[in-house]
């Protein structure tokens, strides 16, 4: 029970910290005060999210097509290596 509530006491401040760091970076980049860049959080963090989402779905296509191209080049190999009967 007690590290139940230190877990949620730790992702709460994670998550806390988080916003203040993304509305901080509004701050700086906008040129807005804080309070008013805390209102953009929520837009700038799908937008993020969104991001890391499309970067992932990349590397994992381009992780496949270097499989398949590294499964092709293994059989075209073992084809030249086989005994000829």
């Amino acid at each position: 029970m007690g590290s139940f509530r230190s877990l949620l006491i730790l992702t709460a401040g994670a998550v806390l910290g988080g916003a203040a760091l993304i509305a901080y970076r509004i701050s700086e980049e906008s040129g807005k005060p804080f309070q008013e860049a805390l209102s953009d959080v929520p837009a700038e963090a799908q937008r993020m999210f969104a991001d890391l989402r499309g970067r992932a779905d990349d590397a994992m296509e381009r992780g496949r097509e270097m499989y398949m191209e590294k499964q092709e080049e293994m059989g075209e190999r073992l084809q030249e290596d086989a005994p000829i009967q």
